[in-house]
């Protein structure tokens, strides 16, 4: 079935993403190298075949066949503390609160990137890696409690946080080859076609929505190499567009809301549809020369979540077309960052960056809540021969409380999210 905006959520390779990290459901962890600066000048380096993601034209300067695996492991500490007030349909006052805390959800996350020179100017890449995800699950009985009549005419006691959502489980995986050319020694160009998955998994007290798609895409990007000691890249991913089916099902708490809504349904489960749009993204890149040990790197990317505005369910078996309203806004991420050599091929790395969020107070999703954050990074290359280099990179993320206050589940929920966020990775990166 298709539904929610759950229809987007991202897994590769078996690994998991979590809420709090990233804007939306944007999982960002697909380099180590390009972490530790906080994904500043990621689409103009080329410093190993994991950044061909950010920009296929960065393939071109790979003259050696490469392989880069990238994992990361994350640790996400959320909570909720439930606000005062509220309201359930419009008759019962709020009584008191629910817990709060999340499952602990600890994902590990990893990609794969392969580049192969094919002629003096021309590069084949390849990665796997999951742009999209979330993993959620939230303690029972959490949010702004209420107490309503018993069944039949009533559910008794209620939490409104259980119906937006209790479990979370969104996977895509993407399957990337590009082409790069280098069209002369300053300028070079790049394209690839994006094949990807989509595997939704999304339950609250009253729904469970499943479904699966896939779909194709598109990415181009160029690197220009002004002088020796300033180079820039422009990259754009194009958004992916599915027709998720599955199966929607509704619980005796959902059939019974939907049929006091005057949207009468049995519970059990129904087929139906819905379509989705993934965001596209557009990402500007800078390198710059201080000295000859030390390069500025900058970036700004943006990411269209205004596609993302709400996911409806088609079903020839209801009378009414279950709705989840997201309304996302765009956002933008800033980044600065530093490579610093040293003697031995060490490359020290620093970063910040600053990443807006897709939700307000209004609109704040629980299925992947998210606020306007802080990145910190830290990383370093090594080079212990030839053939080999390893990247390591830690980043903490410092996300804004995050408010909400919503009424379209029936059941006020308002109260705030704690967030925060640590990301520790490892790159293996093969010449051959």
């Amino acid at each position: 079935m298709k539904r929610t905006g759950a229809a987007i959520a991202g897994v590769a390779l078996g690994l998991f993403s979590g809420p709090a990290t990233a804007s939306g459901f944007s999982v960002s962890y697909q380099s180590v190298s390009a972490l530790g600066t906080a994904y500043a000048g990621a689409g103009v380096l080329s410093e190993n075949a994991a950044n061909q993601w950010y920009n296929p034209a960065t393939l071109a300067d790979l003259r050696r066949t490469e392989i880069s695996v990238p994992v990361h492991q994350v640790w996400i500490d959320t909570s909720f503390e439930t606000g005062t007030g509220g309201t359930f349909n419009g008759l019962v006052p709020q009584s008191g609160a629910g817990a709060g805390d999340f499952d602990d959800v600890e994902p590990f996350i990893g990609s794969l990137f392969l580049a192969v020179p094919v002629s003096e100017t021309m590069t084949f890449g390849l990665s796997v890696v999951s742009p999209f995800g979330t993993k959620i699950e939230y303690e029972s009985g959490w949010g702004n409690a209420y107490v309503t009549p018993p069944p039949p005419g009533g559910l008794g006691p209620v939490t409104a946080g259980d119906f937006y959502a209790t479990e979370s489980d969104l996977q895509t995986i993407n399957i990337n080859p590009s082409l790069a050319i280098k069209i002369s020694d300053r300028l070079s160009v790049g394209l690839g076609v994006n094949y990807q998955t989509l595997d939704a998994d999304i339950r609250n007290a009253a729904t469970r929505l499943e479904g699966d798609d896939d779909a194709y895409g598109w990415n181009l990007g160029a690197t220009f190499k002004a002088d020796d000691n300033n180079q820039f890249g422009v990259a754009y991913r194009s958004e992916m567009s599915y027709e998720v089916e599955g199966d929607i099902t509704f619980s005796n708490a959902g059939a019974a809301l939907s049929t006091a809504g005057g949207n009468p349904v049995a519970p059990g489960s129904y087929s139906g549809s819905a379509d989705i749009d993934l965001p596209a993204s557009l990402q500007l890149s800078y390198a710059g020369s201080l000295s000859d040990q030390t390069q500025l790197l900058l970036g700004v990317e943006w990411t269209e979540w205004s596609t993302l505005d709400a996911l409806v369910v088609e079903s020839g078996s209801l009378a009414f077309n279950p709705t989840e309203e997201f309304d996302w806004d765009n956002t933008v991420r800033y980044s600065l960052g530093l490579n610093h050599a040293l003697a031995g091929g060490t490359v020290l790395r620093f970063g910040v960056a600053k990443e807006d969020s897709t939700q307000n107070t209004d609109n704040r999703s629980a299925i992947s809540p998210d606020s306007d954050r802080i990145w910190a990074t830290l990383g370093a290359g090594f080079y212990p021969s030839d053939n080999i280099s390893i990247d390591v990179g830690y980043a903490h993320i410092f996300v804004e409380d995050a408010d909400i206050n919503r009424l379209d589940k029936g059941a006020q929920l308002k109260g705030s999210y704690e967030l925060e966020g640590d990301v520790l990775g490892a790159q293996l990166n093969y010449r051959f």
